[in-house]
């Protein structure tokens, strides 16, 4: 099998089957070639074990699948070559999994006339790695989850049956056209149309079949962004601190990834290429000049420009302003080793020769300023609190291409990037720069706990700890946050890690007060409603599911979100009235006037919660988040019960409470003291304050609003 044209004995169908099996399993790369009874010839041809086209009696893809099911027996050959028409246009977008279906079903091996054999085992239906499992993310899908994160998932369902029926490429257009449209603002939408460009460029898929066949397809996984795999290479892999199996992880993403153009550095591509361990062609082209550099095993052997080959050769192509850079991992026969010098070596002969011309090497000004790295750094982390991973990625790129030393930009770059090879090396170089970093540890483990679980490259990140999660997902395999509201979902909520919720909480939450009226906003607040129901605050998700609705009345999927919630929360009885008031004799004083109290605290979670509830049952409240606002008119609002937390900003909880105990008519004042801390000594210290209760976080509403109701009966 390892050469071509090494025919075997006359095979039945059973054993070809087993034989491409076989081949899948191993992950190889070239062209299985069957030779019927009657001559004809039946074509499969593999890349890293994926059965990417097929050819048998002039047809092509999944016809000639079809066709190739009357074969009852042949002689089989394998070739690793791989000819470059043979895959410039893919035909078939099938997983491994339902090819082999379709090669078993209505095969001349189930047929009891054509095998005598009838207690032979059918072959096993396998799925080579990096096949996708069945009911992947179409492309289509997925670049809506790298705009908007996992939210996709449910709005994309809306639109599949369209997807699917589009029977040409000018009407999947007009869907494509629909989706975004509808369920993208302006700056979202500019993304994934860069995304579904980029898309069809990184797989060459120029015909209008192959690319309607790949849009509406499973098979085809997102790869590395251009930008982010030009990082990786120019920033990390060149460095030499990367083991063989990433670096040939991101050659594989260079391979994958189609035409880089100039994107990429040549030089920095040379090294990436001699510091692994894969065989290939690296082809550059500027205008219209081609060459290319042969590597074996991950040994320069040669360059080749219009039938030239040699170290001259190598010099001319290394001093193209290329525009055309792609790498093909097939080896390639009779190629003679004409180059005997490392990659480093080359260069600096090259810089010799170009010794004379000084402007050849001057470099230009950098695009990102020093002064400005921190300002981009900083305005970057403020789209990803936002959940604007996409835009963030492409502002820390630009930064990291200048200045690889910035820890912030890496650690940031590590929660955004939507590719495990990419995140992997973010990681390695964060780790470099500052390995005992608390925070990075938490990443790390995040990273570490997950990988073995997820199928292929791409990845979903977690809107609430950002963590990467397979496409499959619902349901963040770290924090165990739901993404959105399944059928299991009011069974299994309340699992979920409470304080990366409530940091979600806040963090949305003040990303929404910023940014009053913003329609890009609609899936924040989705998230953000998401957070507060797996907290189980049903209130507070359903009011902002109900914002939603306003902003986009249209989108079925989200409106569907607000119904389940409402009526589940109909059934449990925890649904109010639009007043949220109930009769004011409920909880008011013997004149009939609410009852007064302020909520002193810092978190705007656990604030908010606080006094919903109390609004909720009749209470007038007044927030404070530090000890300015709580002082502050306090003798003109006149409370008749304070919540007070311990840990605060400037001055803590005691300090204040000294503060208002000296104030003439506030010394017998009900304060109530808040605090996580729940240690005997802290406990010892609130009863021996002024304070008349001590409340320890996290309380029920219940256990809150009785001790409230025993001050203020």
């Amino acid at each position: 099998m390892q050469q071509e044209n090494s025919a075997l004995r006359l095979l039945n169908y059973r054993e070809l089957l087993l034989t491409l099996q076989h081949l899948c399993k191993e992950q190889r790369t070239g062209t299985m070639v069957i030779t019927d009874g009657s001559q004809n010839l039946a074509k499969l041809i593999l890349e890293q074990g994926i059965i990417f086209n097929a050819f048998f009696k002039e047809a092509t893809g999944e016809k000639a699948l079809v066709l190739m099911r009357e074969i009852k027996q042949g002689t089989v050959s394998f070739t690793n070559r791989v000819g470059q028409a043979s895959v410039s246009e893919p035909k078939i977008f099938l997983s491994t999994h339902d090819i082999f279906q379709l090669l078993i079903s209505n095969s001349p091996f189930n047929d009891t006339a054509a095998n005598t054999d009838k207690k032979m085992p059918e072959p096993t239906i396998v799925s080579a790695s990096p096949a996708p499992a069945v009911g992947g993310m179409s492309p289509i899908e997925a670049q809506l989850a790298v705009v908007i994160g996992p939210v996709a998932k449910i709005l994309y369902l809306d639109y599949t049956q369209e997807i699917q029926e589009a029977n040409d490429f000018k009407a999947l257009n007009v869907v494509v056209d629909k989706v975004s449209k509808q369920l993208l603002g302006a700056e979202q939408l500019t993304l994934f149309r860069q995304g579904m460009l980029a898309f069809v460029n990184q797989y060459n898929l120029k015909g209008q079949e192959a690319t309607l066949t790949a849009l509406k397809g499973s098979q085809k996984k997102l790869r590395l962004s251009t930008a982010s795999l030009a990082l990786c290479i120019a920033k990390h892999a060149v460095l030499g601190t990367l083991g063989t199996h990433l670096l040939d992880n991101l050659v594989f993403q260079l391979e994958r990834g189609g035409n880089v153009g100039s994107a990429v550095g040549l030089f920095d591509v040379l090294r990436l290429l001699e510091k692994s361990t894969r065989t290939g062609l690296l082809e550059v082209r500027e205008k219209e000049k081609i060459g290319g550099f042969y590597f074996d095993k991950g040994v320069l052997f040669n360059a080749v420009e219009f039938g030239m080959n040699g170290k001259l050769i190598a010099f001319d192509i290394m001093q193209w302003p290329h525009d055309y850079l792609v790498f093909r991992g097939v080896a390639q026969d009779g190629v003679s080793r004409q180059i005997t010098q490392s990659i480093d070596t080359l260069i600096k002969e090259l810089e010799k020769l170009k010794a004379q011309d000084e402007k050849t090497e001057v470099n230009t000004t950098p695009p990102v300023s020093k002064a400005n790295e921190v300002t981009l750094i900083a305005d970057a982390i403020h789209l990803i609190e936002g959940g604007d991973n996409c835009r963030a990625e492409q502002m820390l790129v630009s930064v990291l291409m200048h200045y690889e030393e910035n820890f912030k930009g890496w650690f940031w770059l590590t929660r955004v990037l939507t590719n495990m090879t990419a995140i992997e090396i973010a990681l390695k170089k964060a780790a470099f720069l500052q390995p005992k970093n608390v925070e990075l540890a938490e990443e790390i483990k995040k990273f570490t706990l997950v990988r073995k679980n997820i199928k292929g490259d791409f990845v979903l990140r977690c809107p609430f700890c950002w963590t990467p999660n397979d496409e499959h997902d619902f349901e963040c395999a770290y924090c165990k946050s739901n993404f959105f509201i399944t059928p299991d979902f009011f069974k299994t909520i309340g699992k979920a890690k409470t304080e990366i919720l409530d940091k979600a909480i806040e963090r949305y939450g003040n990303v929404l007060q910023q940014e009053q009226g913003h329609a890009q906003n609609t899936y924040l607040r989705f998230y953000l409603a998401m957070a507060y129901l797996n907290r189980k605050y049903y209130q507070e998700g359903l009011d902002q599911l109900h914002e939603i609705t306003k902003l986009l009345p249209n989108n079925n999927a989200l409106l569907m979100q607000s119904r389940i919630l409402t009526d589940y929360m109909n059934t449990e009885g925890l649904l109010r009235s639009s007043t949220h008031l109930p009769e004011k004799s409920t909880e008011s004083g013997a004149t009939g006037q609410q009852r007064k109290i302020l909520v002193v605290e810092d978190s705007m979670v656990t604030r908010k919660v606080i006094a919903r509830t109390l609004v909720a049952n009749g209470y007038e409240v007044f927030e404070a988040k530090n000890s300015i606002e709580a002082l502050n008119d306090f003798e003109k609002r006149s409370p008749n019960l304070i919540l007070l937390d311990i840990i605060l900003p400037g001055k803590d909880g005691y300090e204040i409470l000294a503060e208002i105990r000296q104030k003439p008519g506030f010394e017998k004042l009900p304060v109530v003291m808040l605090t996580s801390r729940d240690s005997l000594f802290d406990k010892l210290k609130g009863k021996v304050s002024d304070a008349n209760e001590y409340l320890t976080k996290p309380f029920q509403p219940d256990e809150l609003l009785a001790i409230v109701r025993k001050y203020l009966k």
